[in-house]
């Protein structure tokens, strides 16, 4: 099988550059030992690319003026070769349409509103005034690269505060996710195999140092298999199926999903994640 890899950019990988390039290597490597032929390109070569002689398409690329203007250029059949999907990862990108594809589902999620500059666009709650902080203020018009791009915000004048800054830096579509006490776990995995890996945040590497608000896990018991089941839900929704996200568990061992990622560093289980990886992308 003739297979493509498109590697994330350095933009995207904020803090996490190492680890973006090692699990983008360590499938290269997987598919090249299960005998397929593997070209890898950047994702800033991806348009005007052909990709006639590929099977299978993997990326990591999260640039969504590019995957935008690769979507229109593309057929149907040559996005279907694509893992995880063009239409999947401008989904991702988008905290508010992820959210809203949760509520649709059925996933257990936070109260949320959705906004667009200083218009409410959606309401989880039957109000608005039934989501007080505090909360998390997330910007949507594209993937995190910097602190500020998502907020805890303990009181409404520091929830304002952030506001501003973000209207400051002209953020178009945000949404604010009420904030969930409990244990934050992070999870990896690959629907469609059998493959799922889980972890404390507080024991792995941060991106902008946002773990530390819920403090330090108690270790409150809970059940993966059903964050798994719940996980490839979402991922068979989106058309993601190489995952990662956030979820907040409660003492009694109840959960709530925070974040849904396309194709993250996989950063504490590299070597099972990608064998994983390989098995899915070779798969129908």
């Amino acid at each position: 099988m003739r297979i493509l890899g498109i590697s994330r950019g350095l933009k995207y990988s904020p803090n996490l550059v190492g680890n973006d390039a090692a699990i983008f290597t360590k499938v290269v490597d997987a598919l090249k030992a299960m005998g397929h032929e593997v070209t890898t390109i950047r994702e800033s070569e991806m348009l005007g690319m052909d990709y006639t002689p590929y099977d299978r398409v993997f990326t990591m690329a999260r640039d969504i003026f590019s995957l935008v203007m690769l979507e229109k250029e593309t057929d149907v059949e040559t996005q279907r070769k694509f893992i995880n999907s063009i239409d999947g990862i401008l989904t991702t990108t988008n905290k508010a349409a992820v959210a809203t594809q949760m509520l649709e589902a059925g996933i257990p999620q936070p109260e949320f509103l959705v906004g667009e500059k200083r218009d409410l666009l959606y309401c989880s709650a039957e109000s608005k005034d039934d989501i007080v902080a505090p909360v998390w203020l997330k910007n949507c018009d594209g993937s995190a690269t910097m602190a500020d791009d998502t907020v805890f915000c303990p009181t409404k004048e520091e929830f304002d505060a952030a506001f501003q800054r973000m209207e400051e830096r002209d953020v178009n579509l945000w949404i604010a996710q009420e904030h969930q006490p409990g244990d934050l776990v992070k999870f990896y995995g690959v629907e469609g195999t059998s493959f799922f890996r889980w972890s404390y945040a507080s024991r792995g590497h941060s991106k902008f140092g946002l773990e530390t608000v819920n403090g330090k896990e108690k270790g409150y018991p809970f059940n993966a298999e059903r964050i798994k089941l719940y996980a490839d839900m979402i991922a068979k929704k989106l058309n993601v199926p190489i995952y990662g996200g956030d979820v907040i568990i409660d003492e009694e061992g109840e959960f709530w999903f925070i974040d849904f990622n396309d194709f993250p560093s996989f950063s504490s289980c590299h070597d099972e994640a990608a064998m994983a990886i390989a098995e899915r992308v070779c798969t129908p």
